[in-house]
């Protein structure tokens, strides 16, 4: 076991976590806090000394926020060894796409989606007000803090490609962001602002709802060919401005004799670089409005905890089609995605309040976004969600519901704060600005709330206990046919399963 050491601290390298082309990161023991650390060793960084430069700048601003309120990795203290630039950061747990791997591609969630979004629009933001663009947001790079406490607790991490946006703009053609999330205006040779971070966000909301990248290029050619077969042509404004549309697109001769922007097909292009684009979507999609009804599952008769689900990911699709815009002027700023009703939860709070989803979307964020506190309040949070988690098989549903009835009012108080106030300026700001969102319908008075929220519990006792009679009658029926016991007793096994699920108001597919 190696040793390193700053003007500071003295670090133990436990382990290489892992390597990249310019060094790699270890798991560090800093000997001073006496606990654990992440260090990237980059080699032979005089090579590299500009871009080690800006990167040190970065981390320097970044350095004076709040790193768990504003979801970025704290950053310690950087020393050089030998050869080596060492960068000593906060240890992390594993990144989004390592979750995504371990659980084999598996969709996440839409609460978990939403959960994760809103800390990454917090982190852009705070980005943005220090005139940082990130460059590389990707699930690779967004961090998992502690999943088994905190669950989808995030943090924005490796400002390596990050850069001053007066700097970057002073470049033509900057080869930046990972392909699968590289905006339009860098693909076509478009102006550029911190807007291109929040492109490479809705592709990485889309791939985690789907399980598979959403435009998983080759090379750029495929990449704006995924793009166009999905979300058509770009404007032809933009098209006639971009200094690399020559590169994908022609313009035809229409049957009027006018010209229009299209296109060029695999082979015209393959004709042109000698560069074959190859298929490498899991799924092709023909619109963003596809994504609204993947992962659903299908029932003649939706009841309302699916009516719920189903509402909350059209609002999802709804962000990601604002933030998927071509032209990044129309393109929604973090300060502005983060009042859009899927962050808030304002419109699903409005229709499916009393919804076991919206309490479990409402439990998700609140586990997410409250890190900071105390003790107590985290033991209560981790056994509220076991409580959550478990069936109930020794009682009925209706006692289970009056046993819970006081832990949920007091949530209600802790955690409309969440969706309260900046709803109602995303409201007023989209009026104004985009316009494409219905209005709220208005709620129910005090009086007529308590009488349908009373109406819609009774409906439910007696819906249960006319389950319960039936239940009752099968398990005798079946005794009395196979004159065994334990028919009856396999019989009611499963019918409790199936009450227990509606309890639970949760998807089996869902982890």
């Amino acid at each position: 076991m190696s040793v390193m050491y700053s003007d500071t601290d003295v670090y133990d390298v436990i382990t290489v976590l892992g390597k990249g082309t310019f060094g790699e990161v270890a798991k560090c023991w800093k000997r001073g806090s006496s606990h654990f650390v992440a260090i990237k060793i980059i080699r032979n960084y005089t090579f590299r000394k500009g871009v080690i430069k800006c990167e040190l700048k970065m981390l320097r601003m970044l350095g004076t926020v709040n790193s768990d309120k504003f979801h970025i990795v704290r950053f310690f203290e950087s020393f050089n060894d030998d050869t080596k630039l060492c960068l000593v950061f906060e240890l992390l747990e594993q990144s989004l796409y390592e979750y995504q791997r371990e659980n084999n591609f598996v969709p996440l969630p839409t609460k978990h989606i939403r959960s994760i979004t809103k800390q990454v629009l917090i982190a852009l933001q705070k980005l943005k007000e220090l005139s940082i663009v990130h460059t590389d947001i990707k699930p690779e790079n967004i961090m998992l803090v502690e999943q088994a406490q905190f669950p989808f607790k995030v943090k924005v991490i490796d400002f390596g490609s990050a850069c001053i946006l007066s700097e970057i703009q002073q470049i033509k053609g900057p080869y930046i962001q990972s392909r699968f999330y590289r905006s339009p205006e860098i693909l076509l040779g478009l102006p550029f602002c911190e807007k291109l971070d929040m492109w490479s966000l809705g592709c990485v909301i889309a791939e985690l709802h789907l399980g598979w990248p959403i435009y998983p290029g080759t090379n750029e050619y495929d990449q704006i060919r995924y793009i166009v077969e999905t979300q058509g042509l770009p404007s032809d404004h933009l098209l006639e401005v971009a200094s690399k549309t020559h590169h994908f697109f022609k313009k035809a001769r229409q049957i009027n004799s006018t010209y229009q922007w299209t296109l060029k097909t695999v082979d015209e292009y393959q004709a042109e670089t000698m560069v074959q684009p190859l298929e490498t979507r899991t799924r092709s999609i023909h619109s963003l409005d596809q994504l609204a009804t993947i992962n659903l599952s299908k029932t003649v008769f939706p009841d309302k905890e699916l009516k719920a689900e189903l509402f909350d990911q059209m609002t999802m699709v709804s962000l990601i089609k604002k933030i998927l815009t071509y032209d990044p002027g129309q393109r929604p700023a973090p300060n502005v995605a983060l009042k859009h009703p899927f962050i808030t939860m304002k419109k699903l709070k409005s229709k499916y309040k009393h919804t076991k989803y919206y309490q479990a979307s409402r439990q998700a964020l609140r586990a997410a976004l409250h890190y900071d506190e105390c003790p107590n309040e985290k033991e209560a949070l981790c056994c509220h969600r076991l409580k959550q988690s478990c069936h109930f098989s020794s009682e009925s549903y209706p006692q289970v519901q009056r046993h819970q009835e006081p832990q949920v009012a007091n949530q209600q108080v802790d955690t409309d704060d969440l969706d309260g106030t900046t709803a109602d300026d995303f409201e007023k700001q989209e009026a104004h600005d985009m316009k494409s969102f219905p209005e709220e319908k208005k709620n129910l008075s005090s009086n007529v709330w308590k009488i349908s929220h009373y109406r819609s519990q009774q409906n439910a006792i007696k819906l249960l206990g006319r389950i319960a009679d039936k239940a009752k009658c099968e398990i005798q029926t079946l005794k009395d046919f196979n004159r065994q016991d334990s028919v009856g007793k396999h019989f009611l096994k499963q019918k409790d399963l199936k009450l227990a699920g509606l309890h639970s108001g949760e998807r089996i597919t869902e982890r």
